[in-house]
């Protein structure tokens, strides 16, 4: 692996860790004032339109729809919580899970079936001191939709859920490696999906299961690739490029469940890893066919935003496809309540 591929996947994990650190801790100072506010916004694909769906102070991050379509599951502080989307309780959040020992981070995706959620969280005290990636503990949890019967499998950047809630992908660092595993829901079976050089990140499942999709920058820049369920195999002689833009940093990519559409959430070029957050943010869109981009199309930009850590670095897709939701920051003077 190159040393600068190695450097952009560590600054990321790391400046990850501080983003939750200071934002845990600034959630239980005295007299605590949020830096932003976020809307959370939804794009429908049908009428090719963004709106709104309801806005709240702090910085939240990476909304999951429940696959009854009546939550969106996302994070903020050290917590996770579920937001009714619609009735009385629109956009009040409902804490699902929180520890004093553990910070939850935006690495969450509810299983297809909508009964479990799996978040990668960072467990408290940090170490004295961090060498990399590898020395950031960040167990994954697994609970109920409710939060309830919390428990750990393993460790790792969650990205995803099989869509038989048989397995979870993640991404994972050991030494000077940052690869895409894939472990049973219980964490046993731990399988390693790719090995070539350079960084990949954010594994997700198709609808058949047949596919994992994810972003790497193994080609120069970060693009959205995918390689067979089982794995990239030698040499990762099976992973496949999906997007070929050339203008922005794409990462996440996020298919649809009718596998029609694939989102990403794209950096300014000058930025190629994701401890960022300002002007400049994208969410792109692609019409795919038989999985990848339909003949002569690339990512086309449907929204430009200021935003940036986990705005939908897991998946934001409704489970009928008609809609996808990520967050974007309005900044708060300080004395803003």
């Amino acid at each position: 692996m190159k040393s600068s591929s190695l450097r952009f996947i560590l600054l990321s994990c790391l400046s990850l860790v501080l983003v939750f650190y200071v934002a845990a801790a600034a959630q239980n100072s005295s007299a605590p004032e949020p830096k932003y506010r976020t809307n959370f916004v939804v794009y429908d694909v049908a009428k090719k339109t963004t709106s709104t769906l309801f806005t709240i102070d702090g910085e939240w991050h990476a909304p999951n729809w429940t696959a009854d379509g009546k939550y969106l599951v996302s994070d903020m502080g050290n917590a996770l919580y579920r937001i009714p989307v619609s009735g009385a309780d629109k956009g009040k959040p409902e804490k699902i899970y929180s520890s004093p020992d553990m910070i939850a981070t935006n690495d969450h995706a509810v299983s297809w079936d909508g009964k479990q959620v799996a978040d990668t969280v960072i467990k408290l005290p940090m170490p004295a001191k961090i060498r990399g990636a590898a020395d950031i503990p960040n167990p994954i949890l697994v609970m109920n939709l409710d939060g309830s019967a919390a428990h750990q499998v393993h460790m790792g950047w969650l990205h995803g859920w099989s869509p038989d809630a048989k397995y979870l992908v993640y991404t994972g660092t050991l030494q000077d490696s940052a690869s895409l595993y894939r472990i049973n829901a219980d964490g046993s079976g731990e399988m390693r999906l790719t090995t070539a050089k350079g960084s990949d990140d954010g594994p997700e499942y198709s609808a058949d299961g047949k596919w994992v999709y994810f972003c790497s920058n193994r080609s120069g820049k970060w693009n959205a690739w995918r390689m067979p369920a089982a794995g990239a195999g030698p040499d990762d002689k099976l992973a496949e490029k999906v997007t070929t833009g050339t203008d922005t940093q794409d990462w996440f990519p996020h298919i649809s469940p009718d596998g029609k559409w694939l989102y990403t959430i794209s950096y300014p070029k000058d930025h190629p890893d994701h401890n960022y957050i300002g002007d400049g943010m994208q969410i792109k869109l692609l019409r795919l066919k038989d999985g990848v981009a339909a003949k002569g199309a690339d990512l086309t930009t449907v929204r430009t935003f200021f935003g940036g850590q986990g705005a939908g670095n897991t998946g934001g897709w409704s489970m009928d496809s008609k809609r996808f939701a990520w967050t974007e920051y309005e900044k708060l003077s300080p004395s803003a309540k």
